[in-house]
């Protein structure tokens, strides 16, 4: 049986005969629950959520250090790479691995590899249709955006536009008087 990690960047390493083998394959799957005091000092779960599914992989390098440079650059690349063994699983990320050499393998290793199903999403579409602006659904005409300057439309009377603006010349009485002349300089 041949073990395969495929990775949609980095190219795929094949586990035959000639190139090595995995020796083992663990599934961790697990849950977390959380919990809330209450006022007796015992808790109360309310909320289950998974965790990402983990595989841990075992497994010898032979012939080579080829496969080794591939499973490091999937690592370093943050490669999404699809498993096929016993285990068959796809959108895995290496998390940690771990490469051991030594003189019985002269050309190759032992490796130990955590892979992460990442989960991925897409965002969501829906077809508003056509978007109607403020002033089209006004039936306003002929407006156009000035920024941050105020301007008169032909449909606002001048004489209005002049009272609101001098609204805002005007010297207001309504906040504090001793906020005009401050008092601390800052100092001391």
């Amino acid at each position: 049986m041949a073990y395969v990690l495929e990775g949609r960047k980095c190219g795929t390493v094949r586990f035959e005969p000639d190139s090595g083998t995995i020796q083992k394959e663990s599934a961790a799957k697990s849950s977390k629950m959380t919990s809330n005091a209450i006022e007796t000092g015992s808790t109360i779960e309310d909320h289950v959520y998974r965790n990402p599914e983990q595989i841990q992989l075992n497994g010898v390098i032979i012939g080579g250090m080829d496969g080794y440079n591939i499973l490091n650059s999937m690592w370093k690349q943050r490669d999404i790479v699809t498993y096929i063994g016993r285990l068959r699983e796809n959108n895995l990320i290496i998390t940690n691995i771990k490469f051991d050499v030594d003189k019985s393998n002269r050309d190759g290793c032992v490796f130990s590899a955590m892979l992460q199903k990442a989960n991925i999403v897409s965002s969501a579409y829906a077809d508003i249709g056509i978007v109607q602006t403020m002033s089209m659904q006004d039936g306003v005409t002929g407006v156009k955006a000035e920024g941050m300057k105020t301007t008169v439309h032909a449909g606002i009377m001048s004489s209005a536009y002049a009272k609101y603006t001098e609204s805002y010349n005007r010297q207001s009485n309504n906040g504090p008087n001793a906020r005009r002349t401050a008092s601390y300089n800052g100092l001391g």
